[in-house]
Parts: C-alpha cells; sequence; structure tokens
C-alpha cells in the first residue's frame, strides 16, 4: 500500500501517489527493463514515464516509487553507498546483477536512481533502448528549474537547516532528503559540483557510454514521433502527457515542510499535556480513577 494513501498526506499535498502515473504498476516477475531515460531530473521524466506507459511500456518505473517501496529504497541506498566507496564499479558482476535484481518487473524507468548510474547502468543493460532526456534553453534553464524547486536539498545555510528540522518527525519525506543528500555526494565525486555544467557533463557522459543506434536525445516538447520512431510503436491519437512543473514541485515542497510543521505541533501538545498531568497530581488520580472504573 502506498504510503501516501493516507488522507493527512494529500491534505499537504504530498500524495506521492499523484505525482508518477500509477497505471500498470502491478509489477510482472518475467519483465526486465527494455527502455531507460538516463535524463536529469527537471527535463521531463515525468511527462516520460506516462507516455512510455500510455505506449504500453508498463511497469514503468519512476523515482517516486522508491516511495513507495521502503525495502527498495533501502536497497538502493545500500547500492549507492558502495558506488560512492568505490566497492562496486560499472561491470562488476555483483553491481549488475544487484541493478538487475532490483529493477526486475518493470519494462521502463525515467528519473531516480537509474540515472544516477548511467555507466553501471549500460553494463547492466547493454541491448536496451536509453532515452537522453533534455531541457529547452540548455544547461542554465535546467538549474534554474531545479534549484527554484528543490534547493532546500543543497543549500548550506539557514534555510537547510530549518527544512530539515520541519521534515525530521515525518518518516517518508525524512527519507526523501537522505537519498538526495546521497545522489548530491554521487555526483560531487563524480563531477566537482551540483551547479549548471553538471547538465553539459551529464549529457556528455550518456553520450560517451552509449552507443548513438541505443540512445534518443529528446525534448518532449518534440511530441510522440522521434519517441514512438525510436521505439518502432504507432503514435498515440492524443497528446503527449505533460505532468509534474515547477509550481507543483514547489507546492509538494511547501506541503513537506506544512506537514512536518503540524507533527511538531501535534508532539508539542501530547508533551504540554504529559507535563500538565504529571505535575497535576489530582488530574492524574482522576483520570486513573476513570480508567479503573472504565475496566471494571
Amino acid at each position: 500500500m502506498s504510503l501516501t494513501k493516507i488522507a493527512l498526506h494529500r491534505t499537504f499535498g504530498v500524495d506521492i501517489a499523484a505525482h508518477g502515473d500509477l497505471t500498470g504498476t502491478q509489477l510482472n516477475p518475467d519483465a526486465n527493463l527494455e527502455v531507460i531515460s538516463l535524463g536529469l531530473p527537471r527535463t521531463g521524466t515525468t511527462s516520460l514515464q506516462a507516455a512510455l506507459t500510455k505506449l504500453c511500456f508498463a511497469p514503468s518505473h519512476q523515482g517516486v516509487d522508491l516511495f513507495r517501496s521502503p525495502a527498495r529504497t533501502e536497497a538502493f541506498s545500500d547500492l549507492f553507498s558502495k558506488v560512492i566507496s568505490g566497492t562496486w564499479k560499472a561491470g562488476d558482476p555483483i553491481l549488475s546483477a544487484r541493478l538487475r535484481e532490483l529493477m526486475r518487473g518493470y519494462r521502463s524507468s525515467t528519473d531516480a536512481p537509474i540515472h544516477f548510474f548511467a555507466p553501471e547502468t549500460y553494463a547492466a543493460y547493454p541491448d536496451a533502448k536509453y532515452i537522453l532526456t533534455t531541457r529547452p534553453g540548455g544547461k542554465h534553464e535546467w538549474f534554474k528549474s531545479l534549484w527554484d524547486a528543490t534547493n532546500c536539498h543543497f543549500r548550506r545555510d539557514y534555510v537547510r537547516y530549518i527544512f530539515r528540522f520541519l521534515i525530521w518527525p515525518v518518516g517518508f519525506i525524512r527519507r526523501t532528503d537522505d537519498k538526495v543528500q546521497q545522489y548530491h555526494e554521487l555526483r560531487v565525486k563524480k563531477f566537482g559540483a551540483i551547479d549548471a555544467d553538471l547538465y553539459d557533463k551529464h549529457s556528455a557522459e550518456v553520450q560517451r557510454i552509449v552507443p548513438a543506434d541505443q540512445l534518443l536525445v529528446y525534448d518532449v516538447r518534440e511530441g510522440w514521433e522521434p519517441l514512438c520512431e525510436f521505439l518502432k510503436v504507432p503514435i498515440p491519437n492524443e497528446p503527449l502527457p505533460r505532468l509534474n512543473d515547477s509550481q507543483a514541485m514547489r507546492a509538494i515542497y511547501f506541503g513537506m515542510m506544512a506537514y512536518g510543521a503540524f507533527v511538531w505541533v501535534m508532539y508539542a501538545v501530547a508533551a504540554t499535556a504529559a507535563g500538565y498531568v504529571a505535575f497535576t497530581p489530582e488530574v492524574g488520580r482522576s483520570m486513573l480513577g476513570q480508567v479503573l472504573r472504565l475496566g471494571q
């Protein structure tokens, strides 16, 4: 069951199930990845995931799926740690087998975490078709979109500490931030920094690793034609989905902080009530007497 089917999550706008196409998410144990997007976040990856689902490449994995499966989240965290430390490298049989095991059941994938492992993923899936989604306006527009939507993960000033404090009591939101910090560490190790130049460095790495006949460099604004031609499937008679814009992302992060603040307030109310009972003996005795009477 999705962690975000709870009404309280939806109240604060952090219903993860609403941010990614859930059509056909029942995993097929015989399926393996056939189409893999290595595009960075904020390059149309959520729209692409919905498009791949409509083209019958479902189940299609998207970054939010990690929070529908805590066990897979922890397993990828362990994998990240081993790659960051250098214990596992691209082409290691154990790493390739682990990636295939974690992604078994899906026919396609976009966004996190696969796009962080371009060399490792290609070594594990040398016969798949790959898509590199791009951002209109290039690296500066991409970084502006990333920063505007998610800068609370990357800042190192008071805003970062306020964000972390507010989300702390909500487990699945706190784990979201923990995973982003691992992504940050891996990117810094590979490319030196999280900045606009990361966009070009990542694109160059993908195009160096994946043979041209297996790779589509794709702007989702181009619509169905280049995508369907690359995948050898018919063009649907409907517009290509457009999902998850920057305004929606900012609303999600505001909701995360509002949800955390709400939980902190509930903790404070509970602590105040407990303290009042503890330091007001007559109230405690009265409550205990009521409980005992109910048990008779």
